[in-house]
């Protein structure tokens, strides 16, 4: 049995914190025990002593990364709440008293949430609710009237998009210590490779049961990994061929 290939250097960032998270886990799964082989323990405890610090570098690279998701799906709410605002204002001279009774009715209820893009991101996200919920249960259907259902719904999802990512985002709070990723991805590559690659020694030298499932530990990251890396250069060559 040998380690089954994987170019570790084409892990994205993140990925590479899991593909190490992963093995750690898989191993404390399977019940074998690192102390049986004294070398085996000394990488091993390397191994998992620079994956705290190395999890809580990428925890603040994800956290960085969902806040400017957050904010860029805050822009989009609130372009479509402005787009509502410019949509009505075309009627405010208008000639038709439907239209001018319409628009006054939506202008007071986007008035009573005026300044909701300067709100936290709760209460915004609450105030667009009802800004919706207002527009659509208005008297005499001014949405309708004033051609707005398509605005009133694109805010709607844009709303639902934003709160689905609140929702989701990490929880770890972004850290003041600066981590120097590059280096310590280096590091603890190195010591896994080094690991690694003497599992896969012993397993062909001593092919004992311990080594042997060790391997296998190994192999299930490995090939995880490898299938997404195989996918994603699939996609990516598709895309070529298409541009």
């Amino acid at each position: 049995m040998k380690l089954y290939p994987i170019p570790v250097s084409r892990l994205q960032i993140l990925e590479s914190g899991q593909f190490i998270t992963n093995l750690i886990t898989d191993y404390i799964k399977s019940g074998l025990k690192p102390v049986t082989d004294a070398e085996y323990n000394k990488q091993y405890e390397a191994l998992t002593t620079l994956s705290t610090p190395y999890n809580d570098a990428l925890n603040q690279i994800k956290a960085q990364k969902e806040t400017e998701e957050l904010m860029n799906l805050d822009t989009l709410r609130d372009q479509s709440l402005s787009t509502i605002r410019r949509a009505v204002s075309v009627f405010e001279f208008s000639r038709d008293p439907a239209e001018v009774s319409a628009y006054k009715e939506v202008v007071i209820i986007l008035r009573k949430y005026g300044d909701i893009e300067r709100a936290n991101y709760p209460a915004e996200t609450l105030g667009i609710d009802k800004v919706v919920a207002e527009i659509r249960g208005a008297k005499d259907d001014p949405m309708a009237v004033l051609q707005l259902k398509n605005h009133v719904d694109l805010l709607e999802q844009d709303n639902t998009a934003f709160k689905a990512k609140f929702a989701d985002r990490s929880s770890d709070v972004i850290s003041t210590v600066s981590y120097d990723v590059k280096t310590m991805r280096k590091e603890i590559f190195e010591v896994y490779t080094t690991l690694a690659d003497y599992v896969a020694l012993m397993a062909k030298i001593k092919n004992d049961p311990y080594f042997l499932d060790t391997l296998k530990v190994f192999n299930y990251s490995r090939e995880y990994f490898a299938d997404i890396l195989a996918r994603r250069e699939g996609i990516n060559k598709k895309n070529r061929a298409n541009s």
